[in-house]
């Protein structure tokens, strides 16, 4: 006993301290106070300093739970650690045209006022590509690019595209619907969810800027791209685009050859042996993406969550997570339907993109109900 109170001879880091042992209703402010003062350093650092000045049982579970807790630190802080995420790959049907990817690149060229831009369709099967040059971005001129492609190929059964406007409007829902075409947008901010049309774009835009550097402007020679695209031989299906497609071996226009015998194609065959690939490829980028991804701890219908800031959109020193969002809906793929608590506007985020708000910041161990000296409710509210 020193002056009063309780203290506790602890042995640490080599140095022996005589701490005071703090009581169980005044733990929760004794924390707060140490982990505020640190400027809402990591639990690790908290604990450290508080050992330095104070000592009750369980101090260093406490701690944690309290720091995992901290509203503030849930909010200004960024992800560290390995991402709970697993790779959902979209079945592929071995049927052309069947599952079309449909995205949007961003301002090519053009002035402040008038930017251009090219819309993509990438059937999921055959890898055929299909480009339309527009000078906006909204959902008329993407459905005159769909509808283009339709009187080519016939209405796909199913198109995957992101929560662009474009896509999430009205318009654009309405005439999925009168096709009969099924609409199915990713969750924000997941791009992986859309890879085929993706990985297109990153080639894309190497490709037009080969271009520009010749006497050539990019949308004159955005057909000779399209082509050069689907004339060659894809990675993961072993086959042209065409090859799949139509079943024949085609060149760029302006590729010299010696030989012009066209081969014969056994189209059966060929887009049998596409799917096997395709099949094969999809296993091992899920295996790839998984192999370090640390294990989902799903939410539940009516938990309270944050979602991540897109780094684009912020400063540094923005808050890393918005919020609060309750989650009013369960997805397939770990995702989840959102809703704001004070509007009606639903989002749709990946589990990746999400970080669970705490119930409460009193760790649940503290048990105040017990505390017979009228203390509790004064702890509470400090």
């Amino acid at each position: 006993m020193r002056s009063g109170i309780l203290h506790r001879k602890v042995q640490r880091n080599n140095r022996t301290r005589c701490l005071p042992i703090v009581p169980r209703a005044f733990r929760w402010s004794v924390i707060n106070h140490v982990h505020e003062s640190l400027m809402h350093l990591g639990w690790e650092k908290t604990l450290n300093r508080v050992y330095e000045h104070y000592w009750f049982e369980h101090m260093a579970k406490y701690v944690r739970k309290f720091v995992d807790g901290c509203i503030t630190c849930k909010v200004s802080k960024s992800h560290s650690g390995r991402v709970q995420a697993e790779l959902h790959p979209i079945p592929k049907i071995s049927v052309p045209w069947h599952t079309v990817h449909v995205d949007i690149t961003g301002k090519l060229s053009g002035k402040n006022d008038s930017k251009e831009y090219v819309i993509v369709l990438i059937d999921a099967f055959t890898k055929f590509v299909l480009m339309y040059h527009t000078l906006r971005i909204d959902a008329a001129s993407v459905i005159k690019a769909v509808k283009s492609s339709v009187f080519l190929f016939g209405a796909p059964t199913r198109i995957v595209a992101d929560q662009g406007r474009c896509f999430a409007s009205k318009d654009f829902k309405d005439f999925c619907e009168s096709h009969g075409i099924s609409l199915h947008l990713i969750a924000t901010g997941s791009s992986r969810a859309n890879g085929q049309v993706e990985r297109v774009m990153s080639t894309l835009k190497g490709m037009l800027t080969s271009v520009e550097t010749s006497d050539r402007s990019w949308q004159e020679a955005l057909e000779d791209v399209q082509l050069a695209l689907n004339c060659s031989v894809h990675r993961v299906t072993g086959a042209s685009p065409l090859e799949l497609m139509i079943g024949r071996v085609a060149r760029p226009l302006n590729l010299l050859t010696i030989d012009d015998t066209e081969p014969e194609i056994d189209i059966n065959k060929t887009r049998e042996q596409a799917a096997r690939n395709i099949e094969k490829c999809a296993t091992y980028d899920k295996f790839r993406f998984d192999r370090n991804k640390a294990k989902i701890v799903k939410f539940d219908i009516g938990d309270l969550v944050l979602i991540q800031n897109e780094e684009r959109n912020q400063t540094k020193l923005d808050p890393k997570y918005k919020g609060p969002f309750k989650v009013v809906e369960l997805l397939e793929g770990d995702r989840y339907l959102l809703k704001q608590l004070s509007g009606n506007r639903t989002y749709k985020y990946a589990h990746d993109h999400l970080r669970k708000i705490p119930l409460t910041d009193v760790p649940a161990e503290l048990d105040l109900f017990n505390v017979d000296d009228g203390n509790a409710e004064t702890a509470t509210s400090k």
